[in-house]
């Protein structure tokens, strides 16, 4: 398997990350309050609990995959 080397885009926002195989592609898209996001076009509906936030979308092949990381910070009194 063949990696790629890091580019960078400057309106797409698209990266060529050496982790993923030749061909693959990460793109930024932003949430819409509805919960859809905007690739090539198409309107694809990912999660009204992501609306405002940055998701990472790769693309290989004929596949659209979402990678969303949520980060969560909570404290507790132990008692």
């Amino acid at each position: 398997m063949e990696f790629g080397v890091m580019n960078k885009a400057s309106e797409s926002q698209e990266y060529v990350s050496p982790l993923l195989p030749e061909g693959a592609h990460i793109f930024s898209r932003k949430v819409a309050r509805s919960g859809h996001i905007s690739f090539e076009g198409r309107p694809y509906f990912i999660s009204k609990a992501l609306s405002g936030r940055y998701i990472r979308l790769i693309v290989h092949s004929d596949r659209l995959i979402v990678d969303a990381a949520i980060p969560l910070h909570k404290e507790y009194m132990l008692r």
